[in-house]
Parts: C-alpha cells; sequence; structure tokens
C-alpha cells in the first residue's frame, strides 16, 4: 500500500473475519447498492429499517433521550458516571438517506466504553424530505448545544462517518464563520468531503486502483441531485474539501485503500497539513468503507477507534493511561503534493 500524505500510518494486515467481511459486501451489498433505484420508496424503507434496529441498549451505558440544540437524539454515557471531561459530537453516516441513533448504537456503546466520557449523537433530517443543508443545520445547532452542556469547549470534539464526515467537517467550518469555538479535535472515518467525488478532473491524486466493495460510485451524480436541491443552499461552501481555511482543529482521518473517497481524503490532509494543522492520517488495507461502524463485532474496527478516542483525548488533555498498542502498522514516508 502505498500513500500520498507524509507519515500517513498504514495498516496492512487485515483480520480474517475483515477479509470475511469483504468479500461478502463485493458480493451482496455493492450489487444491491448498484440495483436499488434512488427514489423515495427506497429511502422510506431504509429508513423504517434504520429507526428499529437495535444493536446496543447495554446495562452499562446510561442513555438519555432529548433534543440537542434543538434536534432529536440521545446523550450516552456510562453507566456509573463518565470517567473524562470528554464531550464527543457524533454524526452518523448513510448518504444523507439512511442511518440513526438506533442503527448505531453498538459503535456510540464502544466509543462510550473507550473514552469513559459523553457521547451526543442527533438524528438529524434527511431525502426525501430534507436535502443537505437542513442536515448541515442540524449538525452546526447539535454542536452549539453541545458546547452549551460540556461548558468547557476545550473538551468538546466532532466525530462522523461517511456522510457524517462531510458533516464534522461542516461543523468545524461554521463553527470559525458563525464565531463559536473551535472543536478541541475532529475524527473523521470515511468521510465524503466532497459532494462530486466522481468526479477525475480536481487536483487529487490517486495511487491505487479504486475496488471500493460497498458504495458503487456510478450511483453518485443520482444522489448528488437530491443532496443539491435547487432551492437549499448549504451554508459556506458546498465541499469541505475547499474549507480548510475555515479549519484549525487537531484532525484524524480514516480510509480504506481502495475506496474512491479515499483521494480527497489525503488531499484534504495535505491541505490542512500545509496551514499547520496537526493532521493523523490511518489507511488501512483489506477493510470496507466506514467499517468502525462495526466496533464491537469486528476487531480492525475496535483497533481504529482505539485509535481515535487516544487522539481526542490527547487533545483534550486526557491521554488514556495506557497506549493503545498497534503492532501492525507501520509509518509511510512518501512526501505528498497535490497534483497540478
Amino acid at each position: 500500500m502505498r500513500a500520498v500524505h507524509a507519515a500517513a500510518t498504514l495498516h496492512d494486515d487485515p483480520t480474517p473475519l475483515a477479509r470475511m467481511v469483504g468479500r461478502g459486501a463485493r458480493m451482496t451489498v455493492k450489487p444491491l447498492l448498484r440495483l436499488a433505484p434512488v427514489h423515495e420508496r427506497t429511502f422510506r424503507r431504509l429508513q423504517r429499517f434504520s429507526a428499529v434496529v437495535n444493536r446496543g441498549g447495554s446495562p452499562d451505558i446510561a442513555a438519555e433521550v432529548g433534543e440537542i440544540g434543538g434536534v432529536p437524539g440521545e446523550v450516552l454515557t456510562p453507566g456509573d458516571g463518565p470517567t473524562t471531561g470528554l464531550h464527543l459530537l457524533y454524526l452518523h453516516g448513510g448518504g444523507f438517506f439512511t442511518g440513526s441513533v438506533h442503527s448505531y448504537r453498538s459503535m456510540l456503546e464502544a466509543m462510550v466504553r473507550a473514552t469513559g466520557g459523553t457521547i451526543y449523537a442527533i438524528d438529524y433530517r434527511q431525502l426525501p424530505d430534507h436535502p443537505v443543508a437542513d442536515s448541515v443545520q442540524d449538525a452546526i445547532n447539535a454542536y452549539a448545544g453541545v458546547l452549551e452542556r460540556a461548558g468547557n469547549p476545550a473538551k468538546v470534539v466532532v466525530a462522523g462517518d461517511s456522510a457524517g464526515g462531510y458533516l464534522t467537517m461542516k461543523v468545524a467550518e461554521l463553527a470559525r464563520r458563525r464565531g463559536l469555538p473551535a472543536p478541541a479535535a475532529l475524527l473523521a472515518f470515511s468521510p465524503l468531503l466532497s459532494l462530486e467525488p466522481d468526479r477525475q478532473d480536481k487536483n487529487v491524486v490517486r495511487v491505487d486502483k479504486v475496488r471500493e466493495a460497498v458504495l458503487p460510485i456510478a450511483r453518485v451524480a443520482a444522489l448528488r441531485r437530491l443532496w443539491l436541491a435547487d432551492d437549499a443552499i448549504i451554508e459556506g461552501f458546498a465541499d469541505p474539501l475547499h474549507a480548510t481555511a475555515y479549519i484549525t482543529s487537531p484532525t484524524h482521518l480514516v480510509a480504506v485503500e481502495d475506496e474512491f473517497l479515499r483521494p480527497e481524503v489525503e488531499a484534504f490532509a495535505l491541505l490542512l497539513d500545509d496551514k499547520g494543522v496537526e493532521v493523523d492520517v490511518h489507511l488501512w488495507r483489506g477493510q470496507v468503507h466506514a467499517f468502525p461502524i462495526m466496533a464491537g463485532y469486528l476487531p480492525d474496527a475496535d483497533l481504529a477507534i482505539e485509535l481515535a478516542v487516544e487522539f481526542a483525548l490527547r487533545h483534550i488533555g486526557e491521554p488514556p493511561a495506557v497506549e493503545v498498542d498497534d503492532a501492525g502498522a507501520q509509518p509511510d514516508l512518501l512526501e505528498g503534493e497535490l497534483a497540478d
């Protein structure tokens, strides 16, 4: 595996279970997504499923249902009370048309255990009733709510995967635009950093072939027409890739070797690094898009969460007592630069 960003950490040794998950996704999930019609009925079926599926509910986690900054969601804490001062807003993925607090419960509970802190998760507005512009407003409003609850902005972190990674970076951008305190750190797993990730004419570098196990890139154009409704204007830049001048928070980025979102993740890292922002890049071989959401089920996902949590705790001034053992990782020494 090769990298574009200097000093990226490469994870070259997927577990047998991760290999099996990847093969299964290529054989089942990707073909289904390639064939599924992109219309309202499909979205509503997926939303009904994600609203009722609940892969968590562990007795050692306390859950408070309510509103966060006026947005419906849940606040999760260790059952015996927080052991760290971390307040983490998590923004789920799902292409802006599926995903929920319920469907992410297992991962969220894993993050509570790993951090010992308070995790906030919201059910932001989604397609087909609401475009991306509304999802962005819910994300920044929830962030303002977390700041108010936390009391100390130096303890607030924002995280997300895929579409939630897009919202994570929009929160960082809009916090600066609105004069809110910047997050203490940002964590993004396979983030969507442009609403045009399928375009090939942007100045991003591809060093590996795309063999994405889950997302069919051919469906992006159909989704984009819904993401960018004619009468809904996204506040700030439509693409976080263009907003790096507004982002100052230390950033932890995770991408999979052959997913089609990876080149923009590395380009984003280079842009932040060029502006003096601390960037931690992890590239994983043999995984599927946004694989950390399988924390609690997949050892590779557990490790990815532990590394992200370690980064977050260090940047709120509360490093974990035991350093994460990541024996299989290796630093990459290639110097990166954007293509002309």
